[in-house]
């Protein structure tokens, strides 16, 4: 053999190109992946406690132009026997100067709360924990909505603590 000679050199050509191919294309799968995960953090998918606080009229993107709004403690989204959507909300407010009743109702546009009025039985089950028997109905025009507020006594240094119970029916 001659030192131009070619004896073993077109296997190791054909290794190196399919070497190169699996490289372009586990580079192309890479970029795909980080394309598609940068798209869907943009608009991540709604939860079921994000469906139930856009049926009750109280999700963020709903108040816009407020500069902050309330995360429920416990969201339960269901469907009543006929298949209407049915959407109960508990928040638990500690009081103070930042997290309070009033911040509350002026942050979703709700008017001061009245009468006291018996909680919904399916409310009360479908929330965990120890639902009182009635709250404060706060009175006010969206159809299929029911807010019931129960304040909680507060010292000095935390007032405003309340319980906000909402049911609420819609799409």
């Amino acid at each position: 053999m001659t030192l131009g000679s070619s004896g073993g050199r077109p296997w190791r050509r054909g290794l190196l190109g399919a070497f190169l191919v699996i490289c372009v294309l586990v580079t192309v799968g890479c970029v795909w992946w980080a394309v598609a995960a940068f798209l869907r953090s943009g608009d991540p998918r709604e939860t079921d406690a994000d469906h139930a606080e856009r049926v009750a009229g109280l999700y963020h993107e709903q108040h816009p132009g407020k500069g902050r709004y309330y995360v429920p403690t416990d969201a339960v989204l269901s469907r009543t026997a006929d298949g209407v959507q049915v959407a109960y909300l508990y928040y638990g407010l500690d009081g103070g100067d930042d997290v309070n009743l009033d911040d509350f109702l002026t942050t979703y546009d709700l008017p001061q709360p009245g009468a006291p009025g018996p909680l919904p039985e399916d409310l009360r089950a479908a929330l965990p924990g120890d639902e009182p028997s009635e709250g404060a109905l706060a009175p006010e025009g969206q159809a299929g909505r029911q807010i019931f507020v129960v304040e909680r006594p507060s010292d000095s240094f935390a007032s405003g603590a309340a319980d906000v119970y909402v049911r609420a029916t819609g799409t």
